[in-house]
């Protein structure tokens, strides 16, 4: 995905977005709630399905209720942008910037924020969560000036650290990353401290299930290495072993995820975006 692509995404992500899932708000994810706040007296004009009946058939008063709304949601996106997701084509990392972008349309037509936390070699690019679409294109046009340069494994534990203390309260995290860690049991521990702080978080784990689900997808063929570039042929026995890292990586983040009070999803690059959105989106 080019620089030119990625910023037209903006537009393609709204007209897919369009009339889905409405009612949104009324879930757990991606939306706001209302607290009653206190009663008043019921004035002509006012709406009956405020009226407390409760209080009507007790006290034989006439009082509305009155709601305090909470904060809009707060979204960010914790994207792994190192060497492994990229890959050699970058169909992994293309396909969870189509998953912000789709997430963004949907936060912007809710009045939602969207933030972002990019980790790459060793810089984090921090966006802090906000509700204007010159917000959405700021994060759109980083991801694009940074999609052609050089990826290398970056810091996610100082990634974890830092956004834990820049994000607002109640907030949702989503972490949009593969399973080429050496510690996804520790990783889970990590984002558990943001369980403890009161927001919500999610793991998005982007794999094919074409090629790294296939146990002889591999086999007699050229593949290089994302880290030093080295390129070796696959036996049978090694490709099947590549199949086998991968089940037990996700089913690894599923269980540590669940330990932490963690969400977890498996997203298919293969899948149709808006198919892996509505797994993005299920509570």
């Amino acid at each position: 995905m080019n620089k030119e692509e990625i910023i037209g995404l903006t537009w393609w992500a709204r007209q897919r977005v369009r009339g889905f899932m409405t009612g949104l708000h009324k879930s757990p994810d991606f939306g706001f709630s209302l607290d009653f706040a206190q009663h008043r007296e019921y004035v002509p004009g006012d709406s009956p399905k405020f009226i407390d009946w409760t209080v009507l058939a007790r006290q034989d008063k006439y009082l509305t209720k009155q709601f305090e709304a909470e904060s809009n949601l707060r979204a960010y996106f914790l994207l792994d942008s190192s060497s492994s997701m990229y890959g050699e084509d970058g169909e992994r990392w293309d396909y969870a910037v189509r998953q912000i972008a789709l997430s963004a349309a949907l936060l912007s037509k809710q009045r939602d924020a969207l933030g972002l936390l990019d980790v790459r070699e060793e810089d984090l690019f921090f966006f802090q969560a906000k509700n204007t679409d010159e917000a959405v294109e700021q994060i759109l046009y980083h991801i694009a000036e940074r999609s052609q340069s050089a990826q290398n494994n970056g810091d996610l534990e100082g990634a974890i650290s830092m956004l834990l203390s820049e994000i607002a309260p109640r907030s949702e995290v989503l972490f949009l990353t593969d399973p080429y860690h050496e510690n996804l049991e520790l990783l889970c521990e990590r984002l558990g401290a943001f369980v403890d702080a009161g927001h919500y978080v999610k793991i998005l784990m982007l794999v094919s299930k074409e090629r790294e689900l296939q146990p002889s997808y591999y086999a007699g063929e050229f593949v290089r290495d994302s880290e030093n570039g080295m390129k070796t042929v696959l036996s049978a026995q090694e490709s099947k072993s590549l199949n086998d890292y991968i089940e037990k990586q996700l089913e690894t983040v599923k269980n540590s995820a669940a330990s932490f009070g963690i969400k977890s999803n498996v997203l298919f690059i293969e899948d149709e975006p808006l198919f892996s959105f509505s797994k993005l989106l299920e509570p």
